[in-house]
């Protein structure tokens, strides 16, 4: 008996048959079309993906042990990664002070839309400027300190629309200033010193520019209008450049024009007679009378501004307190204050001026100011931007750093900061004066941190603390807490010391003295353990910064 079928398996089972030459050789064609076809389909790069192509391509990508292929860069706002800036997704590379060597390959980074800004700043990063113009949503790079050379295209920066800072300082880039560098629209930084470029400055017409720094380098001629308003040592170092706010440009400067001057009568040059001396010396006893005045106006005006700042700052420096014969010594809550002041002084600096390797660059006692209430105002931040290479090296605290050194490569990092602030609590808590600042550079012989390193080896961590540091009962261990976090800040080997950031959180934890029972614990990264106390901590304790 013929089993029942449905109508519809019929009619398909009806056309099989009729067209089966027809159906096997459709079948055939989707099965070669359909693997070809998914072949073609392309599936977007992970930002971690881009990331390790990027880290092989670099001669020591050995540094980069966190980048865990098992892992995401990311995890909301914070990185998994060293280097990498997050918000649920990679938006920068900041990847400073690393020592990085060899050309710098970008392509790998390409596909990573979301990338804003990218920073390799104070590295030895060679060869040519690396292709930047396909990161067409990045709003920042930061290549300067390395040693990049050769000729930059001249529309090496086309079709960056967002592109606002630009730093290619202290490199050898030779050449003209690319072309395209003038037509970004929304450009507000620009720094192209310490290079070898030659030729005139292009005419920047962006109405935001900021910044533009062109000193140190080989250019000439006339100075854009547009760039007239800036400060005259943007531009120097360049013995051909001319015009405000430079000198004027002579008659054989190009682009001058040359104006013929009829030659001037000798007779002429003779002094005025009559009615015209006259006039002549009373118009200059004029002149000279209203001079004097406008002196006299100037230093009154100094002078009140002078006294309005005293009153602002009633309770002077804190050096002028920690040093001074005739001041009262400073209790410890007072300087655990004042610490904690600064701390969170110096990781705002941090956050606002990412783009410095200082933030700071000369934290001292004598640099923090304290206002009636003791609270700390920290003066002379940022000046590296805007001071001379030579001055700077001889004067700024950040250059007195182990790190400075001609063994060491003569570098400053983000890390600088973090020891020139654990000098400033050792100086606290010690009383004694950094003499290692007075000379020019690094001196180990004189320097503070040897000192305190020897005193606790020698298990003389009591004598360490100025005799006029009073506290409340307990208060002997917190004390000692804040050396250790001291000590850590001023670890020789940089990559050793904390990060501003955990440096803020530990000293935050400690207190003015309370109960033994009262703590949590800090391990070396600042974060929570339940084993830390208050207690009186071994000198053994201290071995974290005994290999100087």
């Amino acid at each position: 008996m013929r089993n029942w079928e449905d109508p519809f398996t019929l009619a398909c089972n009806t056309a099989l048959k009729k067209n089966l030459p027809s159906c096997i050789f459709l079948i055939i064609f989707i099965s070669v079309l359909c693997p070809v076809a998914m072949s073609q389909v392309v599936v977007p790069d992970s930002d971690a993906d881009c990331l390790l192509r990027f880290k092989d391509t670099l001669a020591n990508g050995s540094e980069f042990r966190s980048w865990d292929p098992l892992s995401s860069p990311c995890q909301g706002n914070t990185a998994n990664w060293f280097g990498v800036l997050c918000s649920n997704y990679v938006w920068g590379l900041q990847l400073e002070g690393m020592g990085l060597t060899g050309k710098l390959n970008l392509d790998p980074l390409v596909p990573m839309k979301n990338l804003r800004t990218i920073s390799f700043m104070n590295n030895n990063f060679n060869g040519p400027m690396p292709q930047v113009k396909r990161f067409t949503s990045l709003k920042s790079l930061y290549l300067s300190n390395n040693r990049f050379s050769g000729e930059i295209p001249a529309d090496a920066f086309l079709g960056m629309p967002l592109l606002k800072k630009i730093l290619l300082a202290n490199n050898a880039f030779r050449g003209t200033i690319p072309s395209s560098l003038a037509s970004l629209p929304m450009l507000l930084e620009l720094r192209l010193n310490g290079n070898q470029f030659q030729g005139q400055i292009p005419s920047f017409q962006q109405k935001d520019l900021k910044l533009a720094s062109f000193e140190n380098n080989d250019l000439d001629g006339p100075i854009p209008e547009s760039l007239r308003n800036m400060d005259p040592g943007s531009f120097a170092g360049n013995k051909g450049l001319c015009d405000a706010p430079l000198s004027p440009c002579s008659s054989s400067s190009p682009g001058v024009p040359v104006v013929p001057v009829s030659p001037v009568d000798p007779k002429s040059t003779s002094p005025p007679t009559g009615k015209k001396a006259g006039s002549f010396y009373t118009l200059a006893i004029i002149l000279i009378v209203i001079g004097i005045i406008l002196v006299i106006i100037a230093l009154v005006f100094c002078f009140v501004q002078s006294r309005r700042l005293t009153e602002f700052i009633p309770n002077s420096s804190l050096a002028s307190h920690l040093h001074a014969n005739n001041s009262a010594g400073l209790d410890w809550i007072t300087r655990l204050k004042i610490i904690k002041g600064v701390a969170k002084g110096l990781s705002y600096l941090f956050d606002e001026l990412p783009t410095l390797t200082i933030p700071h660059g000369h934290m001292k006692s004598s640099n923090i100011v304290l206002d009636d209430s003791f609270e700390p105002l920290l003066t002379d931040y940022a000046l590296r931007p805007v001071m001379s290479s030579e001055h700077a090296h001889n004067f700024m605290t950040a250059y007195k750093s182990p790190e400075y050194r001609p063994s060491k490569g003569q570098i400053i990092t983000k890390k600088t900061d973090v020891w020139c602030f654990g000098v400033l609590i050792l100086e606290v808590l010690t009383g004694r004066f950094p003499e290692n600042y007075l000379t020019q550079g690094y001196d180990s012989n004189m320097s503070l941190v040897t000192w305190v390193n020897d005193m606790v080896k020698e298990k003389k961590t009591g004598d360490v603390f100025d005799k006029e540091m009073k506290g409340k009962k307990n208060c002997k261990a917190e004390m000692i807490n804040l050396l250790k976090i001291g000590l850590r800040c001023c670890e020789e080997e940089e990559e050793r010391r904390m990060d501003m950031r955990e440096v803020v959180e530990m000293v935050e934890m400690l207190r003015e003295g309370e109960s033994e029972d009262d703590f949590g614990s800090m391990d070396h990264r600042g974060t929570h353990n339940n084993v830390y106390s208050s207690m009186l901590l071994d000198d053994d304790d201290f071995g974290f910064s005994m290999n100087r």
